[in-house]
């Protein structure tokens, strides 16, 4: 009897240990070389990876603080000639819109009387230094005139400068421009031909076309993680994190994550997108391309090209983005199946 159950025993463990060792070493894939073009087979090198894939956050897409400018009217008045439109490229110095403006008026007609003014008291100021150098009158009456002659040329440059910042006159009395301060493209207009326009209001907003950013909430168990500098991919597009909050935000329980994008990308701002912020991947972990990965018996696997065929073999995932995966259990350079993944799989009856 007792060794009866001993064999049942004995059955029993081997029965159990059967799958394993299945699972431990997956049989080969046979495939001719007419078969992996018709498959569409293609190997990809595994090669050492320094980051990993830690989260993947939905994010929005939005112009860098330090390149977006605000384009205000310095005068209150009426819309008369809009020049550009939301989405338009613009250079520097380029005409945006013409304002008519009371305010501008009365400053062009000051600005006249006080360059009037100014000559006029340069004139008299240098009549004055004459006569108080040959001695005919005191030298405090030419210090006189010569302080009436700065505070005039300063009050018409006061004016001036009041004109200069509206972008200059169009030529027509109380009309200003407002130009562009940078290249880049309009992002926000807040005028129409007709309405009227506050003094200071902002009237055209303009974003520089050089780089973009991405702006994600980064969950609490995150902060601390991730550096400033660390890598991000978004849809394909690699970039680096410029600001990692480590302070937890109590309504969102998150903290503020901003990432540079470069120039090119195509992404419009305010476009919802997915982020991918990466960290450091393990000691001897390897990069591959994601259309690898599988799933076989529940877990996650790769086919190794060997002299026989295809073979499958299983790995750890350390993280995954939109293009590549970082797994352990495999050596650098080892040559993996990057497509045609499914159709192995099918041969394979898995």
């Amino acid at each position: 009897m007792s060794r009866r159950r001993n064999w049942a025993l004995a059955a029993s463990v081997l029965a159990l240990a059967l799958p394993f060792a299945a699972a431990a070493a997956p049989a080969s894939v046979q495939v001719t070389a007419a078969q992996a073009r018709n498959m569409g087979l293609r190997t990809t090198a595994a090669a050492p990876a320094a980051e990993a894939a830690l989260a993947t956050l939905p994010g929005v897409a939005t112009p860098p603080l330090n390149g977006r400018v605000i384009v205000s009217a310095p005068f209150a008045g009426t819309v008369v000639q809009v020049d550009v439109l939301e989405g338009q490229p613009v250079k520097a110095g380029q005409r945006l819109a013409t304002v008519f403006s009371q305010d501008a008026l009365r400053v062009s007609s000051e600005l006249i009387s006080a360059q009037a003014e100014a000559r006029a008291a340069n004139a008299a100021a240098k009549r004055t230094r004459t006569l108080a150098e040959e001695g005919i009158i005191a030298g405090a009456r030419a210090e006189e005139a010569e302080a009436r002659a700065a505070q005039a040329r300063a009050m018409a440059a006061e004016n001036s400068r009041l004109l200069a910042s509206a972008g200059g006159s169009t030529g027509r009395a109380g009309e200003y421009a407002l130009r562009a301060p940078i290249a880049g493209h309009v992002s926000q207009l807040n005028l129409q031909p007709g309405g009227g326009v506050e003094a200071m209001a902002p009237a055209i907003v303009i974003d520089r076309d050089e780089k973009l950013w991405v702006e994600a909430r980064l969950p609490a168990a995150l902060i601390g993680k991730v550096k400033v500098g660390a890598g991000v991919e978004v849809g394909g597009v690699r970039g680096k994190v410029v600001a990692a909050g480590t302070a937890i935000d109590p309504r969102t329980r998150s903290a503020m994550l901003r990432a540079e994008l470069p120039a090119g990308t195509g992404l419009a701002p305010g476009r919802a997108v997915s982020v991918t912020v990466m960290g450091q991947a393990p000691a001897g972990a390897v990069s591959l391309p994601r259309a690898s990965l599988t799933r076989i018996e529940g877990r996650d696997a790769v086919f190794v090209r060997a002299a026989d065929g295809y073979r499958p073999q299983y790995v750890t995932v350390h993280g995954v983005s939109a293009t590549h995966a970082v797994v352990s259990g495999l050596s650098a350079g080892t040559m993996v199946a990057s497509a045609g993944v499914s159709q192995l799989k099918a041969a394979a009856g898995r």
